[in-house]
């Protein structure tokens, strides 16, 4: 068994593995699916030519727009199929997850008869082109238009939030397994740097750009975690740059004295305090104190479930530290942060995405566990546990369970099997 693997021995072995690229072209898919959501599920059509006029509705962040004589608003729902347009082309699904069909509610099944009005009131057969494929909500929402954009935030969930774990375990476990307890040490003035960053961070990060960070919170989405990874980027420069001011001070005053920094100690009593409490009932409970977000519940996953990481990247650590590559790269006097980065986490690196891949399949099922309860994110939000949520209200709506429920075992299913190949590759 080889003690490194290389980036191209990971490649190499990569491409041999049929079974693991089937599971990515699937999981590629999906995220596909995902991105594209809006020009897959979308009650607006994507062209259409009326008047003698050309209307992407889609494609456009118009609120209006004036053709001829008539203005038509560009969110007014199935009212677009009812429009007398020349051309028009909707996506393959004619349904928004909000667009309510108040003629096909309550929970029309697949297989029945679907209605549509027409402008002057009377009822007449659903066209195939705006049939509802898999059924209706209670308040006739389309199903498989919340199955599309569910997946966006089903892949979103697990990515983000186990990117936030990954970054947190990582350094957390790494430090812990390359110092152990007796390896960090920190002059007095460094001890004194590290207590001004932390204190001046937060004092930046939460009271002088605090209105901010509220702001993002409310908005919620992208915009959030990006700036959560600013603040923590600032957060990490000022502390490391304080540090390192005080370390060089300490050299020219030739101050010698060094307190010890237990590192593997705190890590592990963090790990075995986090892991002594169920991470669902962690999650229920920190949502309660809280407006419900998309992005704030990715925050709590991400971190509640930096632990398995740490501890495996703490292990594979004080394995590591001891082989001759380490060794030899101390004895010509590289520095312990490009000995921990650049040499030990490349060679570590299938064991924490195993992990990692691992974790994003749990994030998923938590999303979903937490939405089926009602609680986590908003209750307007398309999601595949929304559906099984009222699926468990209406036994008899069988449509409501069958499809997300198979949505949700698909994705388990290939996030495991993406793991165990990755695993194989670490002991191959």
């Amino acid at each position: 068994m080889k003690d490194t693997h290389t980036y191209h021995d990971m490649r190499s072995a990569l491409d041999k593995n049929k079974s693991l690229k089937r599971c990515l072209r699937a999981l590629m898919f999906l995220v596909i699916v995902a991105l594209l959501a809006p020009l897959l599920a979308n009650d607006k059509p994507l062209f259409c030519r009326y008047k003698s006029a050309w209307l992407f509705p889609a494609f456009s962040w118009k609120r209006t727009v004036v053709t001829g004589d008539t203005s038509l608003n560009y969110n007014m729902g199935k009212d677009w199929k009812q429009l007398d347009a020349d051309v028009i082309l909707f996506p393959p699904c004619a349904w928004s997850p909000g667009t309510l069909d108040p003629d096909n509610a309550p929970r029309k099944s697949p297989f029945d008869k679907q209605w549509l009005s027409h402008k002057n009131g009377s009822p007449g057969p659903l066209p195939l082109r705006y049939r509802h494929w898999l059924g209706t909500t209670q308040n006739g929402q389309d199903v498989l238009s919340i199955l599309i954009h569910g997946t966006a935030i089903a892949i979103g969930i697990g990515f983000a939030s186990m990117l936030i774990a990954a970054l947190i375990g990582v350094c957390l476990g790494a430090f812990a397994g390359y110092f152990s307890d007796y390896g960090l040490r920190l002059g007095p003035l460094q001890v004194l740097a590290l207590l001004a960053g932390i204190f001046f961070t937060y004092f930046y990060c939460c009271v002088i750009r605090g209105y901010k960070l509220a702001e993002a919170f409310n908005e919620g989405g992208i915009w959030l975690i990006l700036r959560l990874l600013f603040l923590a980027y600032v957060a990490l420069k000022t502390i490391g740059g304080l540090v390192w001011i005080a370390a060089y001070i300490e050299r020219k005053l030739k101050i010698s004295y060094r307190f010890r920094f237990p590192m593997d100690s705190l890590v592990s009593k963090s790990i075995e305090l986090l892991n002594s409490v169920p991470s669902l009932l962690l999650i229920i409970a920190l949502s309660a104190f809280a407006r419900p977000s998309y992005s704030l519940l990715i925050i709590i996953m991400g971190l509640l479930s930096w632990t398995a990481i740490a501890r495996i990247t703490r292990v594979e650590y004080l394995k590591a530290k001891n082989l001759e590559y380490v060794i030899a790269a101390k004895a010509l006097g590289m520095k312990n942060r490009r000995i921990l980065f650049r040499h030990i986490l490349p060679n570590v690196m299938p064991l924490i995405l195993t992990q990692v891949v691992f974790g994003m399949g749990g994030a998923v099922l938590a999303e979903a566990s937490l939405s089926f309860l009602g609680i986590g994110i908003p209750h307007e939000s398309a999601s595949w546990g929304s559906l099984l949520n009222e699926g468990r209200d209406h036994f008899s709506s069988w449509w409501l369970v069958v499809f997300p429920g198979a949505c949700l075992c698909l994705l388990m299913l290939l996030y495991n099997k993406i793991a165990m190949e990755l695993s194989k590759f670490r002991n191959s």
